[in-house]
């Protein structure tokens, strides 16, 4: 699964390792630092999507835009939530 968020220019999005890639180095590295997989606290069956929600709540003007694969079915309701 790989999960896209974005705010106007920037974008970023999780890898399968763990790390986030963005269109800026230093998102890039931001999210690394507030969203990687050791700042997950809870057990979670999607690692990447919890990255995303992490992401989010820690910028709040991002938003999740596209998963690429994968269920994430009742995670709609929680971005909805999030980002209400």
């Amino acid at each position: 699964m790989s999960v896209k968020i974005e705010w106007k220019i920037f974008t970023a999005e999780t890898q399968s390792n763990g790390i986030w890639k963005s269109n800026s180095p230093s998102l890039a590295e931001l999210l690394n630092a507030i969203a990687s997989p050791l700042k997950i606290k809870d057990p979670t069956p999607d690692l990447e999507y919890s990255m995303a929600l992490l992401a989010v709540k820690g910028l709040p003007y991002f938003k999740i835009t596209e998963i690429s694969s994968g269920n994430a079915g009742e995670s709609w309701s929680e971005i909805e939530q999030i980002l209400a």
